[in-house]
């Protein structure tokens, strides 16, 4: 015996299966981050300063670049039948901020979306084709750059936000922890939030550095 409630449930889901159904797919907006990294700075005691990385601070890793080519590829699959196999400028539309990781990212990831057809490619040993990514100075974009340096209610907000009980509770709660990172770093403005670039710069380092350290004993 089929229960009130178990009908119920069978009917809704069927009833949105049918208008599922007569719906069709007419428009896609992605947004994605940048790939995997160097850091963005190093603090004074780094072992590991911009010259050390092969093309300084900031810029994508060959990990990150891998990494937007593989999701390129699994865009290509799922939007299968919805985007034509071959490029098509009508449609599709690429933004950027302006770094360079961002648009590198962009890049690496149109060459695993767009792979060309024999009628694309105009080199036959390269299975890549220039695709247009479109960007802005960063002083002019109000669209992807954040957070916006002249933007008086951002300020405002993290101004109400650092004096808040919660904040400064956290802050009390581990200024142990963020002295003995001032310590060991040689920053002397060490804080709850100058804490985590420390934890970023040590996070590239860990994943970026290892691969570098794994590809030269190969190498030698």
């Amino acid at each position: 015996m089929v229960s009130l409630a178990a009908f119920c449930v069978a009917l809704v889901v069927s009833l949105c299966g049918n208008i599922a159904a007569d719906k069709k797919l007419a428009y896609v907006t992605v947004l994605f981050r940048h790939g995997d990294r160097s850091p963005i700075r190093a603090y004074p005691t780094d072992p590991y300063q911009e010259k050390d990385w092969p093309q300084g601070f900031g810029q994508l890793s060959q990990k990150g670049m891998r990494q937007h080519y593989e999701l390129g590829t699994f865009l290509r699959n799922r939007y299968k039948g919805f985007l034509n196999e071959s490029y098509e400028r009508h449609e599709i539309s690429v933004r950027s901020t302006d770094y360079d990781r961002t648009l590198m990212s962009a890049e690496a990831n149109l060459a695993g979306l767009y792979p060309p057809p024999s009628q694309q490619t105009f080199k036959p040993d390269l299975k890549w084709q220039p695709i247009p990514v479109h960007t802005v100075p960063l002083s002019e974009d109000r669209l992807l750059s954040f957070p916006i340096g002249e933007c008086p209610r951002y300020k405002q907000l993290m101004e109400e936000t650092e004096h808040t009980e919660e904040f400064v509770n956290i802050t009390k709660k581990y200024e142990d922890t963020i002295e003995w990172v001032r310590n060991k770093t040689g920053q002397n403005d060490t804080d709850v939030k100058s804490v985590w670039s420390v934890y970023d710069t040590l996070f590239c380092e860990v994943g970026t550095r290892t691969l570098q350290h794994k590809a030269f004993a190969v190498k030698n």
